[in-house]
């Protein structure tokens, strides 16, 4: 089911209020186990977008998620990593037992160090979600933290953020242990591989800015680069060699990936999508759509409605 526009939540409050979730801990954080929300969270959501990180894991039970252009059925098993601002919905199929985490940047507001950890985390990049199977005995340890962290929340010692903080650090080193098996990548730290990743981060910061309307342009390869305090054809070079395509073709890549999203989740009109993503003229955006995905803008939404 398609909404004729999306909801926006800023703070985990009203998040949490609008999606009918227990009480978070605080407005920057809430943890609690899928079956403590059975009766209040409603089966289907609003499309919405948030300013919520996620992390969670389901032990049993079956959710539909829609996450920009793409669909995920969670199951036993799933864990899975959302960052802030993509278009989701859910459809719950089947009561779930699990696990989940909400925070935002303020909860890291206090270590700098340790938020741009988390945007720094593969996870969390580009695309903005992350989703694995695993078996029981991978989802051990994952289980192991996460009763560790709720009995942390809900003590109310001084020291309790700062606990959980660094019980969080633990689990997105262990994710990340996870993420590197699935995909068969190993951590590196070249320079080219922090420039990439420099590039990825700002590109999605970008987009995020432009979904938030506080940006009046898709920036360029040369505002990227001067952001980056690089050369474009540096840039450029460097990111054919790292990813295979140029920073105009991913820059162009994520535009397009935004005009999916809200085609598919959304019943906004062709125009009203042309100017949230800043073109002037709607033909304009009919032309870039076509180029980039070889077809129409609304002959893509009536193939993915």
């Amino acid at each position: 089911m398609k909404t004729p526009d999306f909801e926006v939540f800023i703070g985990i409050t009203k998040l949490m209020q609008a999606l009918g979730l227990p009480n978070p801990y605080s407005s920057d954080f809430q943890l609690y186990r899928f079956e403590e929300a059975m009766k209040t969270r409603p089966a289907l959501s609003p499309v919405y977008r948030s300013d919520c990180y996620i992390f969670a894991l389901i032990t049993s039970g079956r959710l539909a998620f829609k996450v920009g252009i793409s669909d995920f059925m969670m199951q036993a098993g799933t864990l899975y990593f959302l960052s802030p601002w993509h278009l989701q919905q859910y459809h719950r199929l089947e009561d779930l037992t699990g696990y989940i985490c909400f925070f935002n940047e303020h909860f890291f507001a206090s270590t700098p160090e340790g938020l741009q950890c988390v945007k720094d985390l593969p996870m969390y990049q580009l695309e903005g979600r992350a989703v694995f199977d695993l078996t029981a005995d991978q989802q051990q340890p994952f289980i192991d933290l996460f009763e560790l962290m709720l009995k942390e929340a809900g003590n109310t010692g001084a020291s309790r953020w700062d606990i959980l903080r660094h019980l969080m650090q633990i689990f997105f080193i262990k994710a990340q242990e996870t993420y590197q098996a699935h995909t068969n990548q190993t951590a590196g730290d070249s320079k080219n591989q922090r420039l990439t990743s420099a590039f990825e981060r700002l590109l999605e910061e970008h987009f995020l800015l432009l979904s938030k309307g506080r940006t009046g342009k898709v920036f360029s390869v040369n505002e990227f680069a001067e952001q980056l305090n690089v050369h474009p054809n540096h840039l450029s070079n460097m990111l054919r060699r790292e990813l295979g395509k140029s920073a105009k073709q991913l820059i162009n890549e994520r535009l397009a990936f935004e005009a999916k999203s809200l085609l598919h989740t959304t019943e906004l009109s062709v125009t009203e999508i042309a100017y949230r993503l800043r073109f002037d003229e709607p033909t304009n955006f009919t032309k870039f759509f076509k180029k980039s995905t070889g077809m129409l803008p609304r002959e893509y939404r009536m193939q993915t409605a």
